[in-house]
Parts: C-alpha cells; sequence; structure tokens
C-alpha cells in the first residue's frame, strides 16, 4: 500500500521547505499542495504568504483582463481572465478565472494590490467585493453610506499599509446639491478589511478629489488626478490627503495619467494627439525630480489616441493595450513595437490592469491573519 500525502516526510528542514516553494508561481503552488499536510497549511501562514508575495512581485507582472458580453434584456455578463507572464519575451498564457458567485456576473476591476483586485458592480457602484482570482477567496464589503441618503457617484481605491499588511478601501462619494455654483459635495470612507464598517474622513485639506481611478500606489499611498488637474495623494497609513507636485507639463485642454514602476511614480501626458510624454519622479515628493524620461511617438503605427499602457515591465518596455482588442509591447530605448498574437484564449475586446499572482486572502483580520 502506497502512504497517504500526509505520511510522506519532508527531507528538508521547514525553512528550507518553506524556500523552495515559496518561489513556486501560484498556479503550481496551488497543484502542489496535496502533496503534504504542510504544505495546505501554507496559506493560512502570514509569514510564508509573504514571502511567496516578495518572490511573485520580483518577477514581471501579470495582468487581469475583463470583457463584457451583452446578454438578454440589456445585462452585461463580465469575465476575468489572467495573463501569466512566463518569463520569457513575449510569450503569455491566458486563463479564464472562474468566479462562482453570481454575483460576480457584472462587474469593474478598479484596483489591484498584492493579488488581490477590487470589484465594483458598474450599475450598483455600492457593491463592492475584494477577490484573489487565483485562489478564488472572495468577501462582500458593506456600502460607504445608506442608500437612503441618496449617493450620487462613487469613486473606490484599494492598497495596502506596507509596514502593517493592513488592506483597506477608499471610497469617495458625491452627494448632489441644489445649488448652480455648488452641484455637489464630497464625503470620503475608509475600510480596513477585517472591519466591520466605515471610517468617515475630513476633507478639508483637499478641495477637490476629481472623478479619476487610483492606478498609482507608491510610498505607501494611492495618487490619482483630482479635479483641478493636481496630483492628489491618499497615504494608506495615516489616511491623510496630499497634493503631490507635479512638473511644468503642456497640457492645453488635454489631461494626464498616472502609473507606477519600481516604487517610482511616473506621469503619462497624453495630451497630445501624435505622442505620450513619459515623466518619472526620481526622489518622491520632490518637484525638481521630475524627469522626462521617453515619448513614444505616432510612428508606432497606431492611434495614439486608442493606446492604453497598462504597465512597465523591466528593461523599460511597456505593455500597452490598443483599441481594447490588442496586446502590444513597446521597447522604450528601441522605440521598437511587437504585437502579442500567439495568446489562447484572448478575448476579443477587453480592459486589462497589471496584477501580481499572489497566496494573499481576503478573508483578514486587522492584524492581517485569517
Amino acid at each position: 500500500m502506497e502512504p497517504s500525502p500526509e505520511e510522506i516526510s519532508d527531507p528538508f528542514s521547514e525553512d528550507i521547505t518553506n524556500e523552495i516553494v515559496g518561489r513556486l508561481p501560484v498556479k503550481s503552488f496551488l497543484r502542489c499542495r496535496s502533496l503534504c499536510r504542510a504544505m495546505r497549511d501554507l496559506p493560512h501562514n502570514p509569514a510564508f504568504v509573504q514571502k511567496h508575495l516578495q518572490f511573485s512581485s520580483q518577477r514581471n507582472p501579470n495582468l487581469i483582463l475583463t470583457d463584457s458580453i451583452c446578454r438578454d434584456k440589456g445585462n452585461n455578463l463580465n469575465t476575468l481572465y489572467f495573463v501569466h507572464n512566463e518569463e520569457t519575451p513575449n510569450r503569455y498564457s491566458c486563463h479564464k478565472v472562474n468566479l462562482e458567485k453570481p454575483k460576480f456576473q457584472e462587474f469593474r476591476v478598479v484596483g489591484s494590490c498584492n493579488g488581490l483586485i477590487c470589484l465594483v458592480h458598474p450599475t450598483k457602484r455600492y457593491e463592492i467585493y475584494i477577490c484573489n482570482p487565483c485562489t478564488g477567496e472572495h468577501i462582500k464589503i458593506p456600502p460607504p453610506v445608506s442608500m437612503e441618503d441618496r449617493p450620487g457617484d462613487i469613486v473606490v481605491g484599494f492598497g495596502v499599509v506596507p509596514m502593517t499588511n493592513k488592506y483597506k478601501v477608499l471610497a469617495i462619494v458625491n452627494f448632489p446639491l441644489h445649488y448652480d455654483f455648488n452641484p455637489f459635495y464630497e464625503k470620503v470612507f475608509v475600510h480596513t478589511l477585517g472591519d466591520a464598517g466605515w471610517r468617515f474622513k475630513d476633507n478639508t485639506s483637499v478641495l477637490s478629489l476629481g472623478h479619476s481611478v487610483c492606478k498609482a500606489f507608491v510610498n505607501g499611498a494611492l495618487h490619482w488626478v483630482g479635479g483641478s488637474r493636481e496630483i492628489v495623494s491618499f497615504d494608506m497609513d495615516t489616511e491623510e490627503f496630499d497634493v503631490v507636485p507635479r512638473p511644468q507639463l503642456e497640457l492645453g485642454r488635454g489631461s494626464f495619467s498616472l502609473r507606477a514602476f519600481k516604487g517610482k511614480l511616473l506621469i503619462l501626458n497624453t495630451s497630445f494627439a501624435d505622442r505620450i510624454e513619459i515623466w518619472i519622479m526620481r526622489d518622491y515628493p520632490v518637484v525638481e525630480s521630475w524627469t522626462h524620461i521617453f515619448t513614444i511617438k505616432e510612428q508606432i503605427g497606431r492611434n495614439i489616441r486608442d493606446v492604453e499602457i497598462v504597465c512597465f515591465l523591466e528593461d523599460w518596455e511597456v505593455l500597452m493595450v490598443y483599441d481594447h482588442r490588442a496586446l502590444l509591447r513597446y521597447d522604450l530605448q528601441m522605440a521598437s513595437l511587437s504585437e502579442l498574437i500567439d495568446i489562447d484564449g484572448l478575448p476579443k475586446r477587453f480592459d486589462a490592469v497589471t496584477h501580481v499572482a499572489s497566496l494573499v486572502s481576503p478573508l483578514l483580520t486587522r492584524d492581517g491573519e485569517m
């Protein structure tokens, strides 16, 4: 009789075993969990989960894609796809993510942090979920306000306190007013995973938070473009707002968006019809450290207005989505472009966010433990 997985002894010490399996991609680790009881318990060990996350974060980022299929009666069905970077140039694999709960049938991804993604219903905007698409674990976040208060638009951000591993959701809620000179006022709420409810935050330091999505998590803070085209930050630890100085950009009637790369804040100046300028803040938050480093020009053979830069890879390459239907890889230093065409299972039309595959669970207490 062959021994059961529980009877198989580990020839290595626990530290060596954790060091080895901690380097496995999430998909490989999940397949190996049935080998022994110790491996099955590892996702419940916060120290191991952090070690695995550390190794995963050192790899080139993966992508989470969402597509939308119109069903009967005008309803939409969203599907998640996980695009895995195979650590080989221009080689990726695409797999559909199975979300079992019916309430996930319609959503949009508003944030990705350490393997957890924040999902918001596009019409019932106060339905918020935190999900790990690799493990399938998820939680529903209670709405920050009562629907009886007739709230308006909501902007949601998601991030983590690096020193404590506390994950937080930021909600900026607009309440309409009946005055022409001030059509709405904003309220800010913060929810920590593991808490029962939300905390109200005063917004006296920033006059207009704007409605753009929080796409840059740098220096322990969420960043987005405010209503007056300034860079607004929200520190996830102190829960304080601030304005980060931006360089003198040629904007005209256009605007810019934000990204992060290796802990640095980046500006994508999309004000021009024929190019995208890329700026980097080398010394956060010193305004003099802003440096214009690259320009992506119309000569890439695509309409620059239809290009969305998703993330930055090693050696100053970027992944871009063109017209919601193609993945492009662009070498900023060589000004060379290639389309990722041999990806089986890629949907016909999609949106993309950068993602690090991890074992982090959304079922967290305030202390970061399950």
